[in-house]
């Protein structure tokens, strides 16, 4: 693909349509459209078609320019040794997930949770997008104006893994994905050989305005059950909800555990913890009283869903349950 005008790279694009985004791309692209239907098979031969939300949707074979505007999303690229040339901030941060190190510290964001950056997009030149379940059908349309774009379709039953592998597909690399996953799995069901995980277990997101509890059948809660744990009823019963509404130090007792994850999360939720330590209500917990509360990274436990992530959550089981 020939570079974009500089006029369009300085072009603030918060208004941009997804006809001028198709405009501008046929612009850059029709000089080579003289190949004549001597390439095609050829092209098709370097294409594959990938299951997504909005349908069967083409994608280069060997993608070299890839963006990632989910989490997830990077967490597999990474995985499978593809350095993405763009990608979201974490979630209230204004860089990459943190727990994915130096991997990811240099690439450029493009986007924050909610909204993509059409321009920094546009000038990444991806040939592939990886965008988050659930992405909205208008930025879909300026997304896929610009390059082929993958939007899992969304989970049933509580499994985790599908849109990873979904994101794999379109990376050409759903076969090392599912190694890494069933070592993960593998490492789960050691812990629960050794009946390391007897008894309820609980993840809880603390946040300034209170604690969260997490969907048992998000990444975390379903390795804890791979390892043994029984998830609490409020936990399995939040359907497709990720979390909980917050709850107040009052209605902490109808989140108790056996054992308790605690994620402390966003810059104002460490603090809001600490102060909760030392209330009646906290104190009361079963967990707190027997010494089985293991406060663990957030952003892993209560936002992150890849097999990296997996893997540290998986060092965090072990070394609680050593």
């Amino acid at each position: 693909m020939n570079h974009l005008p500089s006029a369009l790279r300085r072009r603030a694009l918060p208004t941009v349509t997804v006809a001028a985004v198709a405009l501008v791309l046929t612009a850059c692209g029709s000089d080579d459209d003289s190949s004549g239907s001597s390439g095609s098979g050829e092209a098709a031969a370097q294409e594959v078609s990938v299951s997504t939300l909005y349908g069967e949707v083409t994608v280069p074979a060997g993608p070299e320019r890839v963006v990632t505007l989910a989490e997830s999303a990077l967490d597999v690229a990474l995985s499978v040794g593809v350095t993405p040339v763009g990608t979201a901030a974490s979630r209230g941060g204004d860089s990459a997930p943190a727990y994915l190190g130096e991997d990811a510290a240099d690439i450029p964001i493009v986007a924050t949770v909610s909204e993509p950056n059409l321009e920094a997009i546009l000038e990444a030149e991806p040939d592939l997008i990886l965008a988050a379940g659930g992405l909205a059908q208008e930025q879909y349309d300026a997304l896929s104006a610009i390059a082929p774009t993958i939007v899992p379709e969304a989970s049933t039953g509580g499994d985790w893994q599908a849109p990873l592998h979904t994101y794999a597909e379109a990376l050409g690399a759903d076969d090392q994905l599912t190694e890494e996953l069933d070592a993960v799995e593998e490492r789960a069901a050691a812990l629960a050989g050794e009946g390391g995980f007897g008894g309820s277990a609980a993840v809880i997101r603390w946040m300034a305005n209170g604690p969260l509890m997490m969907n048992a059948n998000l990444m975390p809660g379903s390795l804890l059950q791979a390892a043994g744990a029984t998830p609490i009823q409020v936990a399995a019963d939040l359907g497709s909800r990720p979390h909980s509404d917050p709850l107040s130090l009052e209605n902490l007792a109808e989140v108790d555990a056996d054992r308790l994850f605690v994620a402390a999360f966003g810059a104002d939720g460490p603090g809001a913890l600490e102060a909760a330590r030392s209330q009646p209500a906290f104190q009361q917990l079963a967990a707190v009283q027997s010494g089985d509360v293991v406060e663990v990274d957030g952003s892993v436990w209560s936002s992150a869903s890849g097999p990296i992530a997996a893997d540290l959550v998986m060092d965090d089981l072990e070394a609680a349950a050593a």
